[in-house]
């Protein structure tokens, strides 16, 4: 039994590791740091934007490393927010969005997430990629259901 959880965890955090060095060392080359990278990956899909609150939901992060990570991204022209949202709580709820330099940046990164992940998943056929993948989602819901 110890041997599952040792090899579960170990995996787990060396996963982790080795995607947090490559975020680092790859996006650092823009200028980004972790939570910029994920924050522009996801305003990047979409034209609509996010809330910030929705941003913390997707990256796992909590509300106010998002929000201070909003504020840098803003401040380097790289985001904006959706017009009526300039003061007060609607600031905080206005839909956060790519500025064209922004989307710019969201390319490139992009092409690195790209590349990156056919490295990672070469000799993965697409049908063992989705089943990975769906072995790690089951695994997610169990633990969040765990913690309660």
């Amino acid at each position: 039994m110890n041997d599952r959880f040792e090899n579960f965890v170990g995996v787990v955090y060396a996963l982790n590791k080795e995607v947090q060095r490559i975020k680092s060392e790859k996006m650092g080359s823009l200028g980004l740091r972790g939570t910029d990278t994920m924050v522009l990956y996801y305003l990047g899909q979409s034209d609509a934007g996010f809330s910030e609150a929705e941003l913390a939901r997707l990256i796992h992060q909590d509300r106010a490393a998002v929000t201070r990570t909003v504020a840098k991204l803003e401040r380097e022209g790289l985001v904006h927010r959706a017009p009526g949202g300039e003061t007060g709580a609607g600031r905080y709820r206005a839909p956060v969005r790519l500025t064209e330099l922004g989307q710019g940046i969201a390319l490139e990164m992009d092409q690195i997430i790209d590349d990156v992940v056919r490295q990672a998943s070469a000799d993965l056929s697409p049908d063992e990629r989705s089943r990975l993948y769906g072995w790690l989602a089951q695994i997610l819901s169990r633990l969040e259901e765990i913690r309660g």
